[in-house]
């Protein structure tokens, strides 16, 4: 697995993460890469865009819990999707029963134990990860040695900003004992006032910039109404140039960043200054 480049994308749920991992993957695709997706929510919906607007009936957990855990059963839990792309979700335990991210975990555990990248013939593995809770399950991404760059989606809202800087608070008590690292921050815009210089306060802030500024784009939306991604639907527009720009800098970081994470207190201070008097 060392030449399989491996990254997170984690943001609280609602705010587009799901999204921009589809897209994304489109994107380093059409540039050259193998990409597979892998989800790491119990929703199992992080790849829908990608196999035709479809909820995967082949989740890891469940599928193991049904069959067996075999290397068979696992490879059969991947769809290959729109430009090729591989697409997997790592489902979670019964409902009411067991830690959903704990599940997730195990899922990709599995992925090592039976060699999945190397007989796919992957070389960049993007795990799409549920970011309002930071226990040790839906960490397992970064804290088990699988993904060593993570991006952060978020937006110039309240509970987005602090979602980002818990996983900020994680990163950066690991990093004595981690080479894991903040890739930047993804503005999924919400349209919400002064947008742009909350996002620009907030990253000076904690020391990790904006990499992106996606627009609130009506193109997104028909684009999932149809099925798919806006770079499938709508190659051309603006928008998806945008994610074209957000590969070429996935496949060009040479370094990450270490997050200076701040408080609470900190983030309330940035939205009354830019929203509140506005």
């Amino acid at each position: 697995m060392g030449d399989v480049k491996q990254i997170a994308i984690y943001g609280k749920g609602g705010v587009g993460k799901s999204t921009v991992a589809a897209n994304l993957s489109v994107a380093l695709q059409r540039k050259g890469r193998k990409v597979l997706q892998v989800g790491c929510s119990p929703k199992i919906d992080s790849t829908a865009y990608l196999i035709g607007g479809e909820i995967s009936e082949r989740p890891v957990l469940q599928q193991v819990r049904q069959n067996g855990k075999n290397k068979d059963v696992v490879m059969n839990c991947l769809y290959k999707g729109v430009e090729g792309i591989y697409a997997m979700e790592a489902g979670g335990p019964v409902p009411g029963e067991g830690c959903a991210g704990l599940g997730a975990g195990s899922a990709l555990d599995l992925l090592v134990e039976y060699d999945v990248f190397g007989t796919l013939g992957v070389d960049l593995v993007i795990y799409d990860v549920l970011g309002d809770v930071t226990c040790g399950g839906f960490a397992q991404p970064i804290r088990g040695g699988h993904a060593k760059v993570v991006y952060l989606v978020t937006s110039g809202e309240m509970m987005a900003l602090y979602s980002a800087n818990n996983i900020c608070i994680s990163i950066a008590d690991m990093k004595e004992r981690s080479d894991v690292r903040i890739g930047g921050l993804i503005n999924n815009m919400r349209g919400v006032v002064n947008e742009d210089l909350v996002m620009a306060e907030f990253s000076q802030r904690i020391g990790v910039p904006v990499i992106a500024n996606l627009p609130r784009d009506p193109l997104i939306i028909r684009a999932e109404s149809m099925g798919g991604t806006v770079m499938e639907h709508f190659p051309n527009s603006d928008v998806a140039h945008r994610f074209y720009e957000l590969a070429d800098y996935v496949m060009t970081l040479k370094e990450g960043y270490i997050p200076s994470p701040i408080t609470l207190e900190d983030i309330r201070n940035i939205l009354r200054r830019y929203q509140v008097a506005s």
